[in-house]
């Protein structure tokens, strides 16, 4: 796993180039919505872009995309797993499709314990000591649904092995999660898309030690083919 280091941060050369434009483009085309009126996020922030990726895989054959694109990057980081999932609903779709895709299992984390029946937070997957897993979200803004998601899987002894989103709309996340001494993984960040950094918890859409620069893309040259704002939840203010 040369192209992980034990701060998280994950160097390029993941994704074959035509593979990443393709993604990049349904992001763009099916994902992102601008308006002159800010949208109130679930993040507590506004933006004038909004992004809802899970409207961007509806159909099945841009949700076989994403889930090619987050196949083909663990597999190109030695990254092996057997569940793949996250909070509800930013990781359902691609992580289902995932699972499909690779012959493993998917999971998702409600929001809070089930009050009836088993009372189980984590659906799916029966997640235990010796499961490997990937903790995805679709749209990675303060990193605060990734966090949530990982404390969950922790506390059933299974072991995180990558953290992964199609989209990190900020430069908060990742140093977060490296705090956690989990790798993490971006495969496309907001400047890909053409939109401004979302504020972290702070204010400031940067860190205090500098910027990510490249650490979190996921690109190759050539090759074949939470607070989450994609939440469906984002409304216009004013």
């Amino acid at each position: 796993m040369d192209d992980l280091t034990p701060a998280g941060e994950v160097g390029a050369h993941l994704l074959p180039s035509a593979l990443r434009a393709r993604l990049l483009a349904l992001v763009q085309e099916r994902g992102l919505t601008y308006s002159p009126e800010p949208f109130a996020l679930s993040s507590g922030g506004t933006s004038h872009h909004y992004v809802d990726l899970r409207r961007a895989v509806a159909r099945g054959d841009d949700l076989r995309l994403a889930a090619r694109a987050v196949a083909r990057a663990c597999a190109g980081s030695g990254i092996g797993f057997d569940a793949i999932g996250g909070m509800t609903m930013g990781a359902d779709p691609v992580a289902h499709a995932v699972a499909l895709a690779t012959s493993t299992s998917w999971f998702s984390v409600r929001k809070a314990e089930k009050s009836h029946g088993s009372r189980r937070r984590i659906e799916g997957a029966d997640l235990a000591p010796g499961i490997r897993v990937v903790l995805f979200e679709d749209t990675v803004t303060t990193g605060r649904s990734l966090l949530e998601a990982l404390d969950a899987v922790s506390a059933t002894g299974a072991t995180v092995v990558l953290a992964l989103t199609l989209l990190d709309r900020g430069e908060v996340a990742a140093p977060l999660v490296a705090k956690r001494a989990v790798p993490y993984l971006a495969l496309l960040r907001y400047d890909d898309v053409g939109i401004e950094p979302l504020p972290g918890p702070d204010g400031t859409g940067s860190l205090a030690n500098g910027s990510l620069a490249d650490a979190s893309r996921a690109t190759a040259p050539q090759g074949d083919s939470s607070d989450v704002p994609g939440t469906g939840e984002g409304t216009p203010t004013g």
